[in-house]
C-alpha cells in the first residue's frame, strides 16, 4: 500500500515498449551495408562462426578489433551505445538478485503502514528497501515507483525482481518467478509470497524493471557486428595471453630434479 495516493504522469506508451516501427528503404540499405561489414570481417580475419562469444558484456569494446574493422562514425556509434545497453541489461540481472535475496530474507516480518525495515514493512517499503539493498535508488510511492522506472514491462515478459503493481497502482510486489510475487499484503498480515493467479491478473496495473534501461530495439545487424567484435576480441586476448612461466612440457626437466638411481638391483 502507498503512503499517499496521489497520481503522477506515466511514460507513454511509445516510451514503454518503443521500436515497432516500419523498415523504409533507407533502413534496409543501412542493414544490408552493416551485413556486408560482418561477412567481410569474417572473411579478411578467417573466424569461424562458431568461436564462442564473451560469456558476458564487455562494456568497453577492444579498441584494437573496433580500430582494424574501419567503421564508419553512424555505425561505430551504434556499436558502443548497444555494447553500454547490454552491459546494464548484464548489471541489472545480477542486481535483481540480489534485491530477491533480501525480499526473501523478509519473509514473515509484519506489515506495517509507512515502514522500510528493518522490522516491518509496507508494500512499497519493502520494493524500495530491496532495491536499495541492490545498489538501485527508486521513489518511496507506488505511483511514483512506476512512472519514475525507465523500463516498463508487459506481463508476458516479467522476471524475477520486476515490481508489479495492483489496484490503479496503489499496491506493489516483487514478481518471484513461477506465477508468484513477494509482498507485504496489508495490515495484520505479514510478509509473504502469493500466487500470481487469475484473479490477480485481472488486479494487474503495470509493472517495471528497476535498474534496466529504457526499452530499446536494436537492428539484427548491429547485434550481429557486435557479437562477431566479441569474437575477434576473445581471439585477440588468446593471441596475446602471457606466456606460462612455469616448464614448457616438451622440454625435459633439469638432470638434478630426476628421481636417482638406486644401486641396489631390483629384487
Amino acid at each position: 500500500m502507498s503512503i499517499a495516493r496521489r497520481s503522477h504522469k506515466t511514460e507513454s506508451a511509445s516510451g514503454a515498449f518503443a521500436g515497432h516501427t516500419g523498415r523504409g528503404p533507407a533502413a534496409t540499405r543501412k542493414q544490408i551495408m552493416l551485413r556486408t561489414a560482418v561477412t567481410a570481417t569474417a572473411t579478411v580475419t578467417g573466424l569461424a562462426l562458431t568461436v564462442p562469444m564473451a560469456s558476458q558484456a564487455l562494456a568497453a569494446l577492444n579498441p584494437t578489433v573496433l580500430q582494424s574493422l574501419h567503421l564508419d562514425s553512424a555505425t561505430l556509434k551504434k556499436v558502443q551505445a548497444y555494447d553500454k545497453y547490454r552491459t546494464r541489461e548484464a548489471s541489472q540481472r545480477k542486481r535483481a538478485k540480489k534485491a530477491m535475496r533480501f525480499a526473501r530474507d523478509q519473509i514473515g516480518k509484519p506489515y506495517r503502514w509507512g515502514a522500510d525495515g528493518p522490522s516491518g514493512f509496507d508494500c512499497s517499503g519493502l520494493a524500495m528497501a530491496a532495491w536499495r539493498k541492490a545498489g538501485v535508488k527508486i521513489p518511496r510511492v507506488t505511483y511514483s515507483q512506476y512512472s519514475k522506472v525507465d523500463r516498463k514491462v508487459r506481463m508476458k515478459d516479467l522476471k524475477a525482481g520486476d515490481l508489479v503493481f495492483f489496484h490503479g497502482r496503489s499496491h506493489v510486489g516483487l514478481y518471484a518467478g513461477h506465477g508468484r510475487f513477494l509482498h507485504a499484503p496489508h495490515t495484520g498480515a505479514k510478509v509473504r509470497i502469493d500466487k500470481f493467479g487469475a484473479r490477480r491478473k485481472k488486479q494487474f496495473a503495470g509493472a517495471v524493471r528497476p535498474g534496466a534501461p529504457a526499452y530499446r530495439q536494436w537492428s539484427p545487424s548491429v547485434r550481429e557486428l557486435v557479437e562477431k567484435i566479441d569474437r575477434m576480441s576473445v581471439q585477440k586476448r588468446a593471441e596475446h595471453k602471457p606466456p606460462d612461466k612455469e616448464r614448457t612440457p616438451h622440454i625435459p626437466p633439469p638432470a638434478d630434479t630426476l628421481p636417482k638411481k638406486s644401486d641396489n638391483p631390483p629384487m
